[in-house]
């Protein structure tokens, strides 16, 4: 798949509708809480809503409790697109993306590690936003192309005053980030990988590039983007490892560490901008 079709078919295939939505996938029952895929098709259950896709004919929703609004937006920009990208043969990553000379810089690490607090950062420095929190790839002849991500930037209240983002609407009473962008992507088209950021905390800065198996380590998530790869695509263990090894050739791997403090939060965001700056050939 080129990244024309595979941007293309991203567009088509999360296309939504409303409409009634079954409790049942490829004859299976998915229980409220859950998701399913079962064949070309992705069933996920909440208390309230419900999300339908089956390749060829889009995304239906059916959503009883409109106080839902911000969770439904959550999901079909994360859950339910992570799900379409592997039914359709693509590479969905746990990362958010900024790009830098014509790349994209994608930013990895364990829930919590600040990727989208960091994404923000850069965007406040002048980088635009490729995509929050799951990152779409098209591995096709041998390069890893990043599409454009369909997910609003969503920051806690803390990583708001940190960056000077702007606290639109909650996300829901059970998820208290805020929406802190109107739109997902800030790129049209795809980009090619620049490079892997694997962000970690620790007391001094450092960003230093990983050698070897470590760049597998780095990329190797139980996130639902795995999940939905080993259940669309029915990957082993060792596919799987194989996959993530394809991945971390596409590109560089560097680990990022630094403080996770309000008072040091200016300099680091100065030190990654000039380090992207450096391995890119962009500008802060």
């Amino acid at each position: 798949m080129t990244e024309i079709s595979a941007h293309a078919t991203m567009q088509r295939e999360t296309r939504v509708r409303r409409g009634a939505v079954a409790e049942t996938v490829g004859g299976m029952p998915v229980e409220p809480g859950f998701s399913r895929i079962v064949g070309d098709e992705f069933l996920l259950r909440e208390e309230g809503l419900a999300c339908h896709y089956a390749k060829g004919r889009g995304i239906t929703v059916q959503m009883d409790d409109p106080a839902l609004a911000g969770t439904l937006e959550l999901f079909l920009a994360g859950s339910v697109y992570s799900a379409v990208a592997a039914i359709n043969g693509l590479t969905a990553i746990h990362a958010s993306a900024i790009e830098s000379g014509g790349k994209a810089i994608a930013f990895t690490g364990a829930p919590g590690a600040g990727k989208s607090t960091t994404a923000a950062s850069l965007r406040q420095a002048g980088f635009a936003i490729v995509a929050d929190d799951t990152l779409v790839l098209d591995m096709a002849d041998g390069q890893a192309m990043c599409l454009p991500g369909h997910k609003r930037l969503k920051l806690w209240p803390d990583s708001l005053a940190m960056t000077g983002m702007p606290a639109m609407e909650m996300v829901s009473e059970d998820y208290r980030k805020f929406f802190a962008t109107e739109s997902g992507s800030e790129i049209d088209a795809p980009l090619p990988l620049g490079a892997i950021v694997a962000l970690e905390v620790g007391e001094q800065l450092a960003f230093e590039t990983v050698h070897g198996a470590d760049r597998i380590a780095v990329l190797d998530d139980d996130h639902y983007t795995a999940e939905h790869r080993a259940m669309a695509q029915g990957a082993s263990r060792a596919e799987r490892l194989g996959a993530i090894a394809r991945l971390a050739n596409a590109a560089p791997v560097y680990r990022f560490t630094r403080p996770i403090a309000p008072d040091r939060f200016a300099g680091t965001v100065r030190f990654l901008a000039a380090r992207l700056a450096e391995i890119s050939g962009g500008t802060s």
